[in-house]
């Protein structure tokens, strides 16, 4: 036996410490919560709702709020860019109208900036997944099935 069970003990006490300190301290994680959700099952292509929920956990100085949208999606009702004070543990629902033209799949993308009293700069991204379902079915339409004269399954890739 190479190492003894008393060792490898020894080995985790010492390294499991050291190496949970990096995992936390390599990335920082931001004293916000965020939610992005559908407020309401919508039909696709049309109007959509989305709800963005965002929770201070501590005491700051100042926030901005900024939704990224594709395109070809756009925003009907609700401000692309927020800034202001929020209250700590207090939730703020901000609400956003969305035409969306299309089947296709697209990222809404929210991102939440919190200035510290400290000075410390946190920056936060949320992704709102719209219509993952036609990313599935692209997918499959490039695949090929098994045909009488193939062996293989063929993928139509660019």
């Amino acid at each position: 036996m190479l190492f003894s069970k008393n060792r490898i003990s020894k080995i985790i006490s010492i390294f499991f410490p050291i190496l949970f300190l990096l995992l936390i301290s390599s990335k920082p994680i931001p004293p916000i919560d965020v939610i992005i959700e559908f407020a309401k099952q919508s039909s696709i292509p049309g109007m959509v709702v989305v709800n963005l929920r965002v929770i201070p956990l501590v005491e700051h100085s100042n926030i901005d709020i900024q939704i990224e949208l594709p395109e070809k999606l756009k925003l009907l009702s609700g401000t692309k860019k927020w800034n202001g004070i929020l209250e700590v543990d207090k939730t703020e629902t901000f609400q956003y109208q969305i035409y969306i033209p299309d089947s296709k799949t697209y990222e809404l993308k929210a991102v939440i900036i919190l200035k510290m009293i400290t000075g410390e700069t946190v920056r936060r991204e949320e992704t709102l997944e719209i219509n993952p379902v036609a990313k599935k079915n692209e997918y499959k339409k490039n695949h090929i099935k098994e045909g009488k004269d193939r062996g293989v399954i063929e993928f139509k890739g660019e």
